[in-house]
């Protein structure tokens, strides 16, 4: 990656060598065995994407306006992962700076596509920039004036706006999707940005405590509409039509990837072994299928280790439903939520096994 990087870095425009340099550097800087697997894995499809943009840039049919929105799009995107690996970010905000950058790079693809239609293009471009804007600490209005998180949050209302950068930057994994229709893409999109453009408001400095209050209603309010249209997009597909070892890998890889470590760990820390306990799980990175019963779940452990360990599907996927209910389920996991359906649909199906609320949202859905 890195030395596709550094060839791709001769024929990008100058104002792009120094955040091709950057990326470079983040790249390598999360191949120490510390960092965190999913990380990594988000740096690495976040560089690919802006790799991807950077050729679009280049080529000689791009039209000027289309190459110099994309161009800052990428210096936000490759800020945001510079920021998440900075030291002085927090360590718990990190891995949420780093799902952001990724989910914008996601849809600088679609962003970049001629075909796009110009009012989708505006929506996914806004809310790139008022996610890293977030992410990256800069203030309002001033997409250049950069402030390392370390200074620019302090407070409990702070870290719930990044939070809600990464809920909505997930969205645009969504959107990106090319399984997503195009009407249920811009309804989407929409709604999103309507709620992205409201961070500023809440998030201002010299505001008065009564006009942030408002702003954080008008916030909210708007969340919940973009919630409704996530819902309302995802409630009309049909479930996957896949095996449930497929179905629950898929499911369980989301779950692992957006939800934190304490969370997961509290309801399915049980099911792994007893000795991992005395290092403690760090992460938990992925799953595989190991046969039609079994998941083989890889973590990274406490004292830096990669380690990997069977557990049962009828025992993990129910587990996954406490983790994210099945009210929250499609706004948090977007598109792999269907198949957490799908494997709940069919443990209760075939053996009887019931996931929470997650059997009667699938119910719901045939």
């Amino acid at each position: 990656m890195t030395a596709e990087l550094n060839e791709k870095k001769q024929k990008a425009p100058a104002e792009l060598v120094p955040s091709v340099e950057q990326l470079t550097a983040t790249l390598r800087a999360v191949e120490t065995p510390h960092t965190p697997p999913q990380d990594r894995d988000a740096v690495i499809r976040g560089a690919q994407a802006v790799s991807s943009t950077l050729d679009v840039i280049s080529r000689p049919g791009t039209p000027p306006a289309l190459r110099e929105r994309l161009t800052g799009l990428v210096r936000q995107v490759v800020s945001t992962l510079g920021a998440g690996n900075d030291p002085g970010t927090p360590a718990p905000d990190r891995r949420a700076v780093f799902l952001i950058a990724e989910g914008s790079a996601s849809v600088l693809g679609v962003i970049g596509d001629r075909r796009t239609p110009q009012g989708l293009r505006e929506d996914l471009a806004g809310i790139v920039h008022d996610v890293t804007s977030v992410a990256t600490g800069r203030a309002p209005g001033s997409p250049g004036d950069a402030r390392r998180i370390r200074g620019a949050r302090t407070g409990p209302q702070d870290t719930e706006s990044l939070e809600i950068a990464r809920s909505l930057a997930d969205q645009l994994r969504m959107i990106s999707d090319p399984g997503t229709s195009g009407e249920g893409r811009k309804d989407v999109a929409r709604a999103t940005h309507d709620a992205s453009s409201s961070l500023d408001g809440a998030n201002r400095s010299g505001a008065s405590d009564e006009d942030r209050d408002q702003a954080r209603k008008k916030l909210h309010g708007r969340l919940d509409r973009a919630r409704r249209k996530v819902e309302k997009y995802l409630s009309a597909q049909s479930l996957p039509d896949v095996r449930l070892g497929e179905a629950a890998v898929r499911c369980t890889d989301s779950v692992f990837e957006v939800v934190p470590e304490a969370a997961v760990g509290r309801h399915v820390g049980d099911l792994l072994p007893k000795e991992w306990g005395a290092e403690g799980v760090k992460n938990f990175w992925k799953s595989q299928e190991r046969d039609s019963d079994f998941l083989e779940v890889f973590t990274q452990l406490r004292n830096e280790k990669m380690a990997d360990a069977p557990a049962r599907i009828a025992q993990l996927i129910p587990r996954l439903a406490d983790v994210v209910p099945a009210g929250d389920l499609f706004w948090v996991l977007g598109p792999p939520s269907l198949h957490c359906l799908r494997a709940a649909a069919q443990l209760d199906e075939y053996s009887g096994i019931e996931s929470g609320g997650w059997v009667k949202k699938a119910e719901e859905m045939e």
